[in-house]
């Protein structure tokens, strides 16, 4: 990663984030395409901060691998976020502090279950597909909590901002990708 930060270096990668922000936006449009082009646009960036060369061309083939079982995961994930957005319909009902803890908790959850989608999609590989991605989470999480902390707070930030200004979702899917990126690199780095 250092090699990228050099001479301008950061400059560029902020453009290649905030370019591969827009190339996630696109490619999950259907939305139920979201862990694939998540997956895609953290492979690219994984790529580019390695030097290792990545055209965008590579990104749109990267998007179709994970397509199919990227669908699944995105349709556990609407059915948890459905049942936790129910949740926090009926705690905003509820006048009582019971309530307020009810609609926290159900907020808490989302942000959990956007965390394991991009997790998920950070640790896809065309060797061990969806299924490995998604039951190495929890290995991910005992390995460093720090990261799924990390990577929290960039889901948290995203949902912030989306909020406020709907079109910031575009360059935000970019900084949650470099988020993974970032953090999986910090691991690699902290290894002996």
């Amino acid at each position: 990663m250092r090699a990228r930060l050099t001479a301008g270096g950061g400059f560029a990668l902020l453009g290649e984030v905030l370019l591969t922000g827009v190339v996630v936006a696109l490619l999950a449009l259907p939305v139920l395409t979201l862990p694939a082009a998540l997956a895609a646009g953290i492979g690219h960036l994984r790529r580019y901060v390695a030097d290792e060369g990545s055209p965008h061309a590579a990104t749109w083939r990267d998007a179709r691998a994970p397509a199919a079982g990227g669908v699944m995961v995105a349709l556990l994930a609407l059915v948890g976020s459905t049942a936790a957005t129910l949740a926090i319909g009926l705690a905003d009902a509820d006048p009582t502090p019971a309530g307020a803890v009810m609609g926290l908790v159900g907020r808490l959850a989302i942000g959990i279950v956007a965390t394991g989608v991009v997790m998920a999609a950070g640790a896809w590989t065309r060797d061990g597909g969806w299924r490995s991605a998604v039951r190495g989470l929890r290995g991910q999480l005992d390995a460093d909590p720090a990261a799924a902390l990390h990577v929290f707070v960039a889901v948290a930030l995203t949902a912030v901002l989306t909020w406020q200004f709907p079109l910031l979702l575009v360059p935000s899917l970019g900084v949650v990708a470099f988020a993974v990126v970032a953090v999986q690199h910090r691991a690699r780095r902290r290894l002996p």
